[in-house]
Parts: C-alpha cells; sequence; structure tokens
C-alpha cells in the first residue's frame, strides 16, 4: 500500500516538475520576444528623429509639396504609435499587424520625399540647409537597415516563441496560464 502511495507522489512530482520547467521555458522565450522588440523601438525612434529632422528641413523649400510631407509625418506618428501598441501588449499578432501596416503606409510617401531631395540639388548647397540636411538624410537612411535586421531578430523570436507554444505536451498548459502567440512583422 505505501508503495502505491510513492508512485503516486513520484507521478506528481514528475508532474509538477514538468509543468515548472515548461512553463519557465515558455516565459524564457516570451521575454525574447520582448527583448527582439526591444531593438526594434530604438532603430524606429533613431529613424522617425531623422525623418522629422529632415522634413523641418525641406518643409519651406519643398512648399509644394506640403501634402507630402504631412502624410509622411502623420505615418511616421502611426507607425510609432503602432510600435508603441506592440510593445505594451507583448507583441500580439494584432498589434504587429498594424504595425506592419502602418509601416507599410509610411514607405509611400518616405521613398516620394528621399526621390524629392535627390531632384533638388539646390537643398545641399545652402550652407546651413545643407550641412544639417546631409547628415539627417543619412541617418534616416541608415536606420532603414538596422529596422529590417532588428524586424528579422523580433520574426526568428516570435517564430521560436510561437513553435514552442504549439508543441506537445507544453500545449497542455499555454492556456491554463494564459501564454498567447506572439505576431511575425
Amino acid at each position: 500500500m505505501t508503495s502505491h502511495w510513492l508512485v503516486q507522489l513520484a507521478v506528481l512530482a514528475i508532474l509538477f516538475f514538468w509543468v515548472v520547467g515548461a512553463y519557465n521555458r515558455l516565459m524564457r522565450l516570451r521575454n525574447a520576444v520582448a527583448t527582439a522588440w526591444g531593438q526594434v523601438e530604438p532603430a524606429l525612434a533613431r529613424r522617425s528623429e531623422a525623418m522629422q529632422e529632415v522634413i523641418e528641413l525641406v518643409r519651406d523649400p519643398l512648399v509644394a509639396e506640403a501634402g507630402t510631407l504631412q502624410s509622411l509625418a502623420d505615418a511616421d506618428v502611426r507607425t510609432r504609435q503602432a510600435a508603441e501598441a506592440v510593445r505594451l501588449a507583448r507583441s500580439h499578432p494584432e498589434e504587429v499587424s498594424q504595425w506592419v501596416a502602418a509601416e507599410a503606409a509610411l514607405a509611400s510617401p518616405a521613398a516620394r520625399l528621399r526621390a524629392l531631395i535627390e531632384l533638388q540639388p539646390a537643398l545641399f548647397q545652402d550652407p546651413v540647409r545643407g550641412a544639417r540636411l546631409g547628415p539627417a538624410l543619412t541617418a534616416w537612411i541608415d536606420a532603414e537597415p538596422r529596422i529590417g535586421f532588428a524586424r528579422q531578430t523580433f520574426n526568428e523570436a516570435a517564430q521560436v516563441y510561437n513553435q514552442a507554444l504549439h508543441q506537445w505536451p507544453t500545449r497542455l498548459i499555454t492556456t491554463v496560464f494564459g501564454f498567447a502567440g506572439a505576431g511575425r512583422a
């Protein structure tokens, strides 16, 4: 009779330690997703700062393109808001999808403004404006690959986490402890 009780205790202990281990693994992977997103945000902030400076520097000379400048500024605000929502929501798929859509909406006015600047070499000839415009434009352009690399790191972390959520028997505890999938950018 005591051996039966010891077997039950051993099974419960094994089950308990498996649940603790699986929970800790999922927490570690979820935190890795959040950390990876933390690499995206500074790159977005650098791009946003440089973009805003470029917009301010070309606002007067490109007054005819006020609509492009405003749509770029608005798209940048939406992108930053969506990025903040991703951070606060722990990278849930809905928020990540909204951020991806905001990034896509930013691409067209950004490309248009960069093309307009390339067609206006006089912008760089002004000693004051040109001295600030060149570095700001370079910072903006340099931020893009950083965002891409950080986004790839985020996607890889999200993929590993999502795969862990769907593996059996770990899947048995995901809903009990409220683990939700991470979106991919």
